[in-house]
């Protein structure tokens, strides 16, 4: 067994070193903060210690890194969603060949189904975001990119993907992304072809080429280059993927085989990533896979010729970088530079060092590789800094340089953390306050390294502490440093320093705006606060910065970590975010005293505060007209991290029709004076997934829509993966009860006869068959239900749900189940008079105005007689789909599939789905 120093200290990285390491004076997993391109280029979020892989700990983390070494393979992975990737692919580029392998997603996958809660839309992003970050850690990525685009929903064609997107401002986004990354080998997961299906799939494919293309050229986009420092980059080859079976293909990558390292395949390894984006596969894992087929491109974006399969004449190879020299010699002539006899010496005796240090490696001692490892990293140092060194070769020898740092690191087993000290189980600080960061280092005693020192800076790289470093091996550190967060003197700049660098006002946005162009397409921000480490390993300076952190409890299952982030003082969120004013008629008589209540909403503000004492006053702002009651609620905050919760009762104004905008208010009192808040955030939480926060302006639409009320109904809900529907039934003026198994089980026949008749109505929420198991033991209770006389409403449901075994009557519900995702698809009413489609409210196509992201999804493709179906509709191209909404007798009562996308459209207050599910709910 190996002893180890563990050692709290503080310190600052020197002037000298910073003058002397240029380059290197960035973290080798993680750049410390700043402002160049370089530091969005081996950018990967480098993991809390709980989210580091058992394979990039110890002898086989280093082992990986050290195979990083051997090439100068770098291949941009393209897709357009989230758990779109070739995974086993990427695992074996990174993880087998060891090529720095990068992946760009067109969009964060905002308008896909979520399969663990209720988030949808830019939440959702937010989520399938870090859930990609999670796989990417299987797969070994060095850098995951995004565009500014935004997933708005399911396209059937590419003309209606660039109908929503700005074509050449996601060109733009994918020609700097290049330009940053500068990889030799781009491969497009699509074909680039009507074949890919989903518009935004053939869309990646189609531009691909083009942005590889653009990327050369320096009349393209030329701002990026005069303005932001990029400079045009030459793709050696570019790749499309979408191959199908005997058609010509160029490489054929096998993930299927062993890696020792990893004890499993490389595609059975990658698949396991796949599966944590739960949101979108709820948890299974793909088995199966793992040969991918890829077609060269020629440089107008045609396939090459040639090639291997029908027509191709020619053999396959088994990797991108066939008869590409990438070893560190071959590297100014693969990128076309010239170099001196010395230079190339120098990168010949690199080379050397580092096949020798993979043949020496020891599994048992990974820190004998340490010596060699730091005389290679001096060697590159001097390469680099050779004068006739051409940019491209500086650069790529400036990436290798950074991953050299992360080699030895890891070898010799030095691992580091920075904790705020004091934390009490938050990971919030606030402009102003004081605090405490202890800097944890751990080495074993056999190392020859020396503390240099450690600065704690802000995002921007502002120095915020600072303490000197050792000049001995043995001396002591200091335990902590003490910093005080800076105030940037208003709320709302604080408020965007917190939130995401993207957003949009709307969901009618296509695209994100971009508050801070830092850190443009990587995944989040950088961290608020780091700690910037400065060791010297066997006499060679290396700096490494890491978060400053805190741990939550999460007891009794321990602990996990989150990085600390700088918020407001307090913040405010409102819910919902559109409400609705029912109206069904505009008589005199709405200004009766007790016709009030039928004009009223609830409107709920939370106020956080994140800073304690402090007295606050949250008030709602209305139109003129309008009452809140109460008119202010005061919170007397003792404690960080304690949350007040204010209800007022807003009354619109008699005969109101319209729109209008509630706007909330805090405004709290310290001895600095007074200040006012405005914004607020809604938090996103799930298993093995970071902390994110959708921030948002502190407001509230209220909308008026004709419908009746339902006024006195009970409804019964059976909630699935999560959605806002109940809300939307209350907000009709019914008493929704969530049923729970006992409830379930009070309904099975024979049980409690009184349990049925409480309810109106039971809706079963979407996907709920895919998550409830109490749902399906308890399914031909809710069948009982409706034959004595009750209305089973099941919203829709994917593949686990079987119709003709759960629903009173045969149909088909398959895996591929059809969705109408045009938001303004035409809609035909097939049973006007049907009483659902006219009482209480009459349904018109009208209804069907102003929806968003889609008409619906998982139709019946086929049924028995006995069901009816009620409207028809179709995106473009498509043929009529009835399966929709159907509806049948059911003894003395009756079941309905209802797969119009409610849940989508109640949130956002669209008049139609209220009318419609007033009409579902009502029926007797």
């Amino acid at each position: 067994m190996v002893a180890c120093r563990k050692l709290r200290f503080g310190g600052v990285l020197s002037v000298a070193i910073v003058s002397a390491l240029s380059s290197a004076t960035r973290s080798s997993a993680q750049s410390a903060p700043g402002r160049t391109p370089l530091d969005r280029v081996l950018s990967f979020p480098a993991p809390h210690a709980e989210e580091r892989l058992h394979v990039d700990r110890g002898a086989a983390g280093a082992w990986h890194r050290i195979r990083k070494l051997t090439t100068t393979a770098s291949l941009l992975h393209v897709t357009a969603h989230p758990d779109d990737e070739h995974s086993g692919m990427l695992t074996l580029a990174s993880r087998g060949w060891g090529a720095r392998s990068a992946l760009l997603s067109l969009n964060r996958g905002e308008a896909g189904a979520n399969a663990i809660g209720p988030e949808l839309f830019d939440a959702l992003g937010l989520i399938r975001t870090r859930e990609l970050v999670l796989s990417g850690r299987y797969y070994g990525l060095d850098d995951l990119y995004f565009t500014t685009a935004v997933d708005y929903g399911y396209s059937k064609s590419v003309d209606e993907a660039f109908r929503s997107w700005d074509r050449e401002a996601v060109l733009e986004d994918m020609v700097r992304v290049i330009r940053l990354n500068r990889p030799l080998v781009v491969v497009s997961r699509f074909h680039g072809t009507p074949r890919d299906g989903h518009g935004h799939h053939h869309a990646a494919g189609l531009l691909t080429p083009e942005a590889v293309a653009a990327a050369a050229d320096p009349t393209r986009f030329p701002r990026q280059i005069s303005d932001e420092g990029l400079r045009p980059w030459s793709v050696l080859r570019t790749f499309r993927g979408g191959v199908r079976v005997g058609e010509p293909f160029h490489v054929e990558v096998d993930a299927t085989g062993d890696s020792p390292w990893l004890g499993d395949t490389y595609q059975r390894w990658a698949s396991r990533g796949l599966g944590l984006q739960r949101s979108q596969t709820a948890g299974r894992v793909r088995v199966g896979g793992g040969r991918y087929f890829y077609e060269r491109l020629d440089a107008t974006g045609a396939g090459a010729g040639g090639g291997a399969g029908a027509g191709g004449g020619g053999a396959a190879a088994a990797s991108f970088f066939a008869d590409l020299d990438t070893s560190l010699g071959g590297l100014p002539s693969l990128l076309d530079e010239e170099a001196t006899a010395e230079t190339a010496g120098t990168l010949a005796e690199l080379q050397r060092l580092v096949d020798e240090a993979v043949a020496d490696f020891d599994f048992r001692a990974p820190a004998r590789s340490v010596p060699i490892l730091v005389r290679g990293l001096e060697l590159l140092r001097t390469a680099i800094a050779a004068s006739d060194a051409g940019p491209e070769t500086r650069f790529q020898l400036g990436l290798k340089e950074r991953q050299f740092e992360e080699a030895i690191l890891a070898a010799a087993g030095v691992d580091f953390a920075a904790e705020l000290r004091d934390a009490e189980g938050r990971a919030v600080l606030v402009p102003g306050q004081e605090a405490r960061v202890d800097v944890l280092m751990e080495a074993p005693e056999a190392i020859d390294f020396v503390r240099s020192g450690v600065r704690i800076v802000d995002r921007e790289g502002g120095l915020l502490a600072e303490a000197a470093g050792s000049t001995r091996p043995d001396e002591a550190f200091a335990t902590e440093l003490n910093l005080r967060v800076p105030d940037p003197g208003r709320e709302g700049g604080v408020a965007a320093a917190a939130a995401p660098y993207f957003g949009r006002d709307g969901l009618a946005r296509s695209r994100y705006e971009v508050s801070d162009s830092t850190d443009l397409h990587l995944p989040w921000r950088r961290p608020a606060l780091a700690a910037i480490v400065g060791v010297t390993v066997e006499g060679s300076p290396i700096a490494h910065a890491v978060p400053v952190t805190a741990p939550i409890p999460r007891l009794p299952y321990g602990f996990v970590t989150r990085t600390v982030e700088i918020l407001p003082a307090l913040s405010l969120s409102v819910e919902p975010a559109v409400g609705i004013v029912p109206v069904d008629g505009a008589g005199p008589e709405d200004a009766r005293p007790d016709r009030a209540a039928r004009r009223a909403l609830e409107v709920r503000v939370r106020t956080a505060a994140h800073t304690a004492p402090l007295a606050a006053e949250t008030r709602l702002e209305v139109p003129e007209g309008w009452t809140a009651n109460p008119a202010a609620f005061p919170h007397d905050f003792r404690t960080p991290g304690e949350t007040g919760e204010a209800t007022f009762i807003v009354t619109a104004p008699p005969a109101w029709r319209g729109s209008v905008e509630l706007r909330a208010v805090a405004r709290a009192r310290d001895g600095d004076g007074e200040a006012e808040y405005r914004s607020g955030y809604r938090t996103i939480e799930h298993r093995d997934l970071r902390l994110a926060r959708l921030w948002r302006p502190a407001r509230t639409g209220v909308r008026s829509v004709s419908v009746a009320r339902l006024d006195g109904l009970r409804i019964g809900y059976v909630m699935g993966v999560g959605d806002e529907v109940p809300a939307g039934i209350e907000a009709l003026g019914a008493t929704v009860q969530l049923l729970d198994d006992a409830a379930l089980a009070a309904l099975a026949p024979g049980a409690d006869a009184t349990a049925a008749g409480r309810f109106d109505a039971i809706v079963v929420g979407t996907r709920a068959y895919a998550v409830r198991e109490d749902l399906l033991e308890h399914n031909r209770g809710l069948l009982a239900y409706a034959r004595g006389g009750g209305h089973l409403v099941v919203l829709y449901q994917t593949q686990e749900y079987v119709p003709s075994d759960m629903a009173p009557y045969p149909a088909s519900l398959p895996r591929s189940a059809e969705e109408v995702s045009e938001e303004d698809a035409p809609v035909r009413l097939l049973r006007p008079g049907h009483p659902l489609m006219t009482a209480p409210n009459r349904i018109t196509e009208d209804d069907f105005d102003g929806w968003v992201e889609q008409r619906g999804s998982k139709f019946f493709s086929d049924w028995d007689p006995a069901y009816t179906p009620l409207l028809e509709t179709h995106d473009t191209g498509q043929a009529p789909q009835e399966g929709v909404w159907l509806t049948a007798e059911v003894d003395e009562g009756r079941y309905t599939y209802l797969a119009l996308a409610l849940h989508r459209q109640l949130p956002y207050g669209v008049s139609g789905a209220y009318r419609i599910l007033s009409n579902v709910l009502s029926w007797r």
